[in-house]
């Protein structure tokens, strides 16, 4: 029996598809003259930020970019200074973002069956600490973990396991994590829990940097489906769901393959991003 249901805060309950974050990081790449694309930009998403922002700055276009530019090599410092830039960004979209098609519906059913909600984060606690709250929602989540309350973010499990310990939930396998990043799922197979992603037009998954009128044909938009769905897959992900309107229906799939002997099984952690050296 599914005990806890644990989102990914931002770009999953908050920022459909982190397009605010792809957006805001690409802003302050141009303003310092380096032009990337939304697929550059979103390399490590779903990562703490400061992983996010040396994800970015450890591609090879990237750094031959920067290169050009400044004349070196992106460190550890620019790093910070990219991540100071990054946070009144961050402030204003998560203060003014809109919150995921079906979230409403979701909660709504987590509670009417006790179920209790969790979320991991990316960004530091004190930008969260308003969200989901009884004045800003009707449905609020039981418990929130920042990367700065343990030892590191995602891929690690270890925020899981924190949400875990404070909402007293035993097995982990009773667990489900929900995300659209690979980070997600990532985190979610390396805690032991049930992965699974959610498509939220995901922006960050496109093979090109502009939008044409090609994409609106079906066949195109089946295509990038079906390479998004791969994607979270290739990550982790036990299911893939369209969004998060579709969780109770996922929730009682995963149950019916507790009761035939079902089990997520633990995934063997990959190697995070490298910080590009000073």
């Amino acid at each position: 029996m599914i005990q806890a249901v644990i989102f990914n805060l931002e770009s999953t309950l908050l920022d459909p598809g982190g397009r605010g974050l792809i957006q805001g990081m690409r802003d302050i790449f141009r303003w310092k003259g380096i032009h990337l694309t939304e697929v550059q930009v979103s390399h490590g998403r779903g990562l703490p930020i400061r992983d996010h922002i040396a994800s970015v700055l450890g591609l090879a276009e990237v750094r031959r970019k920067w290169l050009e530019c400044f004349g070196v090599h992106p460190g550890r410092v620019d790093i910070e200074h990219i991540y100071l830039e990054l946070v009144p960004v961050l402030r204003s979209l998560i203060q003014g973002a809109e919150t995921a098609a079906g979230i409403d519906r979701a909660l709504q059913e987590l509670q009417d069956r006790n179920i209790q909600s969790g979320a991991t984060a990316s960004c530091p606690m004190e930008m969260l600490s308003h969200v989901f709250t009884p004045v800003q929602s009707p449905y609020t989540l039981d418990c929130m973990v920042a990367p700065c309350e343990v030892s590191q973010g995602r891929p690690y499990p270890w925020m899981i396991y924190e949400i875990a310990h404070r909402l007293q939930v035993f097995p982990l396998s009773d667990i489900v994590k929900v995300g659209d990043t690979a980070a997600d799922m990532q985190e979610g197979r390396n805690a032991g829990v049930w992965t699974i992603g959610v498509l939220n037009h995901n922006v960050g998954d496109l093979t090109t940097d502009h939008t044409t009128s090609c994409e609106t044909d079906d066949r195109v938009a089946e295509e990038r489906r079906r390479q998004n769905i791969y994607g979270l897959k290739r990550a982790g992900a036990h299911l893939v769901m369209n969004s998060i309107a579709d969780l109770p229906r996922i929730l009682r799939e995963i149950e019916m393959l507790q009761h035939t002997g079902g089990y997520p099984s633990y995934m063997k952690p990959k190697k995070t991003a490298a910080i590009p050296p000073s």
